[in-house]
């Protein structure tokens, strides 16, 4: 059978223009972590950016939990032997194709384990997302520690944080190669492991266990048992074993969708004369295949039961029940479950039901219009605003959903999905789908015509990049602007300049230096460099003098931070002065005057924060909002002066 390739290696990198220096050497220590100091990384909760110091106390492992599963057929001596793998290797692995039964074993396997008090975790793959060997150790992070981190887990940090763990971990539908699964086990060295894949890719070859379709004499005990008759020669000849094992493949999933069917045949029939523009397939059992089953079992539900199968299959996601309604916007459809778990066009993992293939491709068949995203976009917003709201679906949901109001031209309601729906991704640890509803809303902003908000979204999409995949100095100073509190903890007490510097040694060539430090945080944070320009306009270089004199060590008081905003107002001032082109004159002007209205609003209102907030954290807290404005001036100044 053949393979899954390897993670592919690192590909060199280009030759550099002739007559250009070459790039500058980028040191690998600046890559992976945030902050200085192993182990740190970046997490979004209550709504704001946080630096986390390390990845915190190992949580207590919750008991292996179990699914209230059918008997399973013909794989007795199977789940005997994976148990003993586990107990004698530490790590087993069951492979074969789709839909031959790998999860019910592994299920089996659980049931066994939990009865022996065995504690661990069970992890699926994230919809939507490539899984890596990265991506199985945030989940992992977030199982045992509760971090949902957004840039990658230092594996050395985490090999560390759990050297004395001793729990179990399935890992379903896992496609890690060799070398992967190998350095997965190093860092867990104290857990056994279950896996289910497509391949074989355990390094220990014995503890690989490939699993094949039932054998005939199982398939037709399942079927008999899901039908309820003897396994008696009547039996046997009227329900036609020898073809139902041929046009199921004798696959456990698709036999129980036959005995679905044969149970709800007269429902059918009586639901074919009411539904007329429903196209059913032959009514005749024997010349079904198991999509035609699953055609005619979809044609029978309810309607409740059709939108939720109709909006499984439009944003391919799989849900919990509590979910339904929400996202069909039908009150009632949440009671539906029980009826499409009977139908077997959903299998239920925990409390999270999963479309079959099958199901899939009958709702296609039978083209219905697909579920309606202005409801589910609703519905959602509803549910997320609701007190008492239970852990919010899988994130891909909300981008999908996205994707449907961006195709359906409904602007408006995608930007305002767009804004809750990324603080839930950002929550969850899916930095990327992030990403991509921040591309999303920019393109609503743009086609209904908000200009602003385009920008915005813009801005924060690159701010957001740099953090959760720039080099150190990208994330310091991307996360200064996105949260500044937060930036203040990296800029170590506000010694942002020495920090900076230190970070500036190590940058690549693209990513470009400034000679100040809040014109590097700037410019870290939005992706551009600011270089000596050939013509710099007039003014232009007296602007930026004037951004990089803001020192935050400088403002302690409330009238600290009102008089650096009226000498960086005074500064921009008599830069527009000295511009010539009119556009930039305007620009920084605009930007002084606005440093005025703020030094009279900090001076009238004060800092708001009471007399017994203690000397050091009300000027950490004013620093901090002088340093934000601060980049709103180099921002400004940006964006009217020369840059590359």
């Amino acid at each position: 059978m053949p393979r899954p390739p390897e993670r592919p290696a690192t590909p060199p990198l280009p030759p550099h223009p002739p007559g250009t220096p070459p790039p500058a050497v980028v040191i690998e220590e600046n890559k992976g972590l945030v902050v200085v100091g192993d182990g740190n990384n970046i997490v979004f909760q209550e709504g704001d950016y946080a630096v986390t110091t390390g990845l915190g106390e190992l949580l207590p492992v919750p008991p292996l939990t179990t699914e209230p599963t059918s008997r399973i057929f013909g794989r007795d001596a199977l789940v005997a032997q994976v148990l003993a793998d586990l107990a004698d290797k530490g790590a087993v692995q069951l492979h074969g194709d789709p839909g031959v039964g790998k999860k019910a074993v592994a299920e089996a396997v659980h049931t066994a384990l939990a009865a022996r008090g065995t504690r661990g975790h069970v992890l699926w793959p994230r919809t939507g997302a490539d899984t890596t060997l990265d991506s199985v150790y945030q989940q992992l992070t977030s199982a045992f520690f509760g971090k949902k981190f957004l840039r990658e887990v230092d594996e050395p940090a985490l090999r560390a944080g759990v050297a004395q763990l001793d729990a179990h971990i399935t890992l379903l539908d896992c496609p890690l190669g060799r070398a992967d699964l190998a350095r997965l086990r190093q860092t867990f060295p104290g857990c056994t492991f279950l896996i289910t894949s497509r391949y074989a890719t355990l390094p220990d070859s014995s503890a690989v266990h490939h699993v094949r379709p039932l054998s005939e004499d199982a398939a037709k005990e399942l079927l008999s048992a899901e039908l309820g008759l003897p396994l008696g020669p009547v039996g046997l000849q009227n329900l036609q074993f020898d073809h139902v094992c041929r046009v199921t493949g004798r696959l456990p999933q698709r036999l129980f969708q036959y005995a679905a069917f044969i149970k709800g045949f007269d429902d059918w029939r009586a639901r074919v004369d009411e539904d007329s523009h429903d196209r059913p397939p032959p009514v005749d059992p024997a010349q079904l295949t198991p999509v035609h089953q699953a055609e005619a079992l979809v044609v029978a539900l309810s309607e409740p039961a059709r939108r939720v199968l109709s909006a499984l299959e439009t944003f391919g996601t799989p849900l919990p029940a509590v979910w339904f309604a929400p996202v069909t916007g039908s009150p009632g459809d949440g009671d539906c479950a029980a009826e499409l778990h009977a139908r077997r066009l959903v299998v239920r993992h925990g409390d999270t039901y999963h479309l079959t293939g099958d199901a899939a491709e009958a709702v296609r068949r039978q083209e219905w219009p697909p579920a309606d995203p202005v409801a589910a976009a609703k519905g959602l917003l509803t549910a997320f605003a609701a007190e008492g709201t239970p852990p919010p679906p899988d994130a891909h949901l909300l981008l999908a959903v996205a994707q449907r109001l961006r195709d359906a031209g409904e602007w408006a309601l995608a930007l305002r999905f767009v804004n809750v729906a990324v603080p839930v991704a950002l929550a969850a640890g899916r930095g990327r789908i992030a990403l991509q509803l921040y591309a999303l809303g920019k393109a609503a902003a743009t086609r209904g015509g908000r200009r602003q908000e385009a920008e915005r979204y813009t801005r924060e999409e690159g701010l957001t990049r740099n953090l959760l995949e720039g080099d150190k100095a990208a994330a310091a100073a991307a996360l200064l602007v996105l949260a500044p509190a937060a930036g203040q903890v990296v800029a170590e007490g506000g010694k942002l300049a020495g920090l900076i510097g230190k970070f500036t040694a190590t940058l690549t060539t693209k990513a470009g230096a400034t000679v100040a430090a809040v014109s590097v945080a700037a410019v870290a944070a939005t992706g551009v460099a600011v270089v000596a320009s050939n013509s710099t306009p007039a003014g232009c270089d007296e602007a930026r003098a004037a951004t990089e004199k803001y020192s935050s060590s400088s403002v302690r008081t409330s009238d600290d931070l009102a008089t650096s905003y009226r000498e960086s107002a005074t500064e921009l001032d008599a830069a527009a002065t000295e511009a010539t082109d009119t556009k930039i004159a305007s620009a920084l002007r605009g930007r002084a005057d606005e440093l005025r209205s703020l030094a009279d609003t900090q001076q009238r209102d004060g800092d708001g924060l009471g007399p017994d907030v203690h000397p050091d954290v009300r000027a950490a807290l004013l620093s901090s909002k002088g340093l934000r404005e601060n980049i709103q001036s180099v921002q400004v100044v940006m964006k009217v002066c020369p840059a590359e």
